[in-house]
């Protein structure tokens, strides 16, 4: 069977049924995303799925690298257009409380998991555990703002620090990886690796937010259907090279996108795009959750990593939501909305593990942390944001 013909198929299931169970969780007012992490448990290959390749003698739901590369591009769009959404004004406005809420929010778990893991599993797995639970999940937090059409002080919060959380996650894990690598990682060598990737993210945000705009404006109108898009990957294949994450570049695309006089049809574009392709990338994490290998001892580590995920996030995140906010029960808001993971662990655990730094078990702890952290965080932000952020 033809394997692109195979995954067009699997692509249009995993879609309507992410349809049908969006539409059922949301009568009781769970966000959109949660029923297509459902959607992906349900049909995945390691659950009906499996079934179904049975019966039709072939995989005919498979997760091959088609499906891998639309959940890519569905994930980058999503980011693009929170960013689009939203633009410069959060990171603007949260300003410095925003940049230390994302920092202590990404480092305290870290160190929390590090230290508490390290006499148990050794230094490179603790490493790594910690590193995975840095990082908020900024496409779980933007598909809940978008369902619910959120905006105000406390999302403009939300999003910068969400963002820059990102960037915070990527400056632990190259640290890391350097460690593993055996490269020098002496004070000074840190320190300016550091420097480093925050100057170049600064720099690539500040360029793009002037000059996109400007060439986005002088572009003729029949190209505004592509022009976008040229530059939304190929911003992110260059941040890629230089070693960010495709979420930054996505990320930081759209806020540049939303200064130009064309944001509006750029909008309906991205919409038109999302509508289709959105679910896919939440549908493709549930599928890829392999409940048949669960044992007891990777439950129980990804219950306790879900804990501390939880609370350290919200240690970090509260009390600078608080200053920025002056109000408890809208600090405690961004704080849950800031608890899933998604992504951003399951990149990470991907990493450990091909370097041979997580076991399976521990691997498999981080993926179902993602997954609880994903589904609690975001069902209690969508829950609370009605009622104070609203």
């Amino acid at each position: 069977m033809d394997p692109i013909i195979l995954a067009l198929f699997d692509v249009s299931v995993f879609i309507l049924l992410a349809e049908i169970l969006r539409s059922l969780v949301q009568k009781y007012s769970l966000p959109k995303l949660v029923g297509e992490l459902l959607a992906g448990m349900i049909i995945g290959p390691y659950a009906l799925g499996s079934l179904l390749n049975q019966l039709a003698g072939f995989p005919l739901i498979n997760i091959s690298d088609y499906i891998k590369f639309l959940a890519e591009f569905s994930v980058i769009l999503l980011i693009f257009a929170s960013g689009l959404e939203h633009g410069i004004a959060p990171i603007k406005s949260s300003g410095v409380l925003g940049f230390l809420g994302a920092t202590l929010g990404a480092l305290l778990p870290f160190f929390a998991t590090f230290y508490l893991y390290l006499p148990h599993f050794g230094f490179d797995s603790a490493l790594f555990l910690g590193t995975a639970m840095g990082a908020t999940s900024l496409a779980a937090v933007a598909s809940v703002i978008e369902e619910q059409k959120l905006k105000g002080k406390g999302i403009n919060f939300l999003v910068s620090a969400a963002a820059v959380d990102d960037v915070v996650d990527l400056i632990l894990l190259s640290v890391v990886l350097a460690v593993l690598q055996g490269t020098s990682a002496s004070l000074a060598s840190v320190g300016l690796k550091v420097i480093t990737l925050v100057a170049v993210w600064l720099v690539i945000l500040a360029v793009s937010v002037v000059l996109i705009p400007k060439v986005a404006d002088r572009i003729s109108d029949k190209y505004v259907e592509e022009f976008p898009l040229a530059v939304l990957f190929g911003l992110t294949l260059f941040m890629v090279s230089l070693g960010y994450s495709s979420i930054i570049s996505a990320f930081v695309a759209g806020v540049a996108f939303a200064n130009s006089v064309k944001n509006e049809r750029i909008r309906e574009i991205s919409n038109a795009l999302l509508s289709v392709f959105g679910p896919l990338f939440f549908v493709y994490v549930g599928a890829e959750v392999n409940f048949r290998t669960l044992g007891l001892d990777a439950l129980l580590l990804s219950l306790e990593l879900t804990a501390i995920a939880s609370v350290f996030k919200w240690l970090g995140i509260f009390p600078f939501a608080l200053a920025y906010l002056r109000n408890v029960k809208a600090a405690n808001t961004v704080a849950l909305g800031m608890v899933p993971r998604g992504e951003t662990g399951l990149v990470i655990a991907s990493l450990g593990l091909s370097y041979n730094a997580l076991s399976p078990e521990e691997f498999e702890g981080i993926v179902f942390m993602s997954l609880f952290t994903t589904l609690i965080g975001s069902a209690l932000f969508k829950v609370y944001a009605k009622k104070h952020l609203v």
